[in-house]
């Protein structure tokens, strides 16, 4: 559990974006950029090797993007709405958000490809989905 000093810390430089239904968050994606996850170096160490082997263009990246979205909700265009208001958010921090997909996760993949993600293939933790926070950043993307 976090510590009221570590929440106000998160809620101060972190950025969310959420769709409310009736009272209720029905989506929401959320740039944490304080805690580790489990795997933020490993992370880190991924985007620095592909910038080197010049798969992806240097940039700041947003190493620690979550997401969810109420089930009744899928399908209707609202998590790639609530995605776009996070990039419009945060794009004067970040370049790029990643994303870490599990390999089972069939219906996020192709989701997020729907989304204007470009994915990267596997990374050994997962797959590896990129995408610009501006038209200009995706668009450097390969």
């Amino acid at each position: 559990m976090l510590s009221k000093k570590q929440m106000e810390e998160l809620i101060l430089k972190s950025a969310i974006a959420v769709a409310v239904d009736e009272m209720a968050v029905v989506s929401y994606y959320l740039l944490n950029p304080l805690f580790d996850t489990g795997d933020l170096e490993i992370r880190r160490e991924i985007i620095n090797n592909l910038i080197i082997e010049a798969k992806l263009p240097k940039g700041r990246y947003a190493y620690s993007l979550q997401s969810a979205t109420d089930e009744r909700y899928l399908g209707q265009g609202l998590n790639r709405k609530v995605l776009h208001l996070l990039k419009e958010l945060a794009n004067h921090n970040y370049d790029y958000f990643i994303g870490i997909m599990g390999y089972d996760n069939v219906i996020t993949q192709k989701s997020s490809l729907k989304m204007g993600w470009k994915h990267y293939g596997d990374v050994g933790i997962g797959l590896l989905a990129v995408i610009g926070t501006t038209v200009e950043n995706h668009n450097k993307l390969g």
